[in-house]
C-alpha cells in the first residue's frame, strides 16, 4: 500500500502564527512516515527609496533573515526531539501566495498545512487572498489549522 501523502509541507505565512499547524504537520509525517518540510514566508519589506536599497534596508532584511532562521531552527530541533527528520526553507518575497505555489509544484508537495490564527479584519482579508490562491493553484491537498 502506498502512503496517502509522501511530501508533507507546514507553510507559516502570518506573523502571528500559532504551533498549531507545525504540531498537525509533524503528527501526521510520524504516523505515516512521510517527509516533512517546514517553510516561513515574510513580506520583504521594501526600500526607502524605490531604486536603491540603503544601508538601514540591508540592516532590516537582515534582521527578517536572521528571526526566520531561528524560529525554523526552533521548528527543527522539536521534530528531532520526536525522531522526525525535517527540512526547512524560508523567503522573504513580494508574493507569498506565488512563491509557495511554486515551492509545493517544484518539490511535489501532497499535503500542504498552513496556520490561519486570529488576525484583524484587514490581515485576514490579506491572509483570505493568499490562502485561496495557494488553494486554487497548487494543485495539492490544503488543510487550514485554527486555534
Amino acid at each position: 500500500m502506498s502512503k496517502i501523502f509522501k511530501n508533507i509541507a507546514v507553510a507559516i505565512i502570518t506573523p502571528t502564527h500559532t504551533k498549531k499547524s507545525f504540531d498537525v504537520g509533524l503528527e501526521l509525517a510520524k504516523k505515516i512516515g512521510s517527509d516533512l518540510t517546514i517553510i516561513e514566508c515574510m513580506y520583504k519589506i521594501q526600500p526607502k527609496l524605490y531604486f536603491f536599497e540603503t544601508k538601514s534596508d540591508k540592516k532590516v532584511a537582515q534582521q527578517q533573515i536572521s528571526k526566520l532562521k531561528a524560529e525554523l531552527e526552533k521548528w527543527k530541533k522539536i521534530a528531532k526531539e520526536q525522531g522526525i527528520n525535517v527540512k526547512t526553507k524560508f523567503a522573504l518575497t513580494d508574493s507569498i501566495s506565488h512563491w509557495v505555489i511554486d515551492y509545493v509544484k517544484v518539490n511535489k508537495i501532497d499535503l500542504l498545512i498552513v496556520d490561519y490564527p486570529k488576525l484583524s479584519m484587514v490581515e485576514m482579508s490579506m491572509y483570505d487572498d493568499i490562502i485561496n490562491t495557494i488553494h486554487h493553484e497548487s494543485h495539492c491537498h490544503l488543510l487550514t489549522t485554527k486555534p
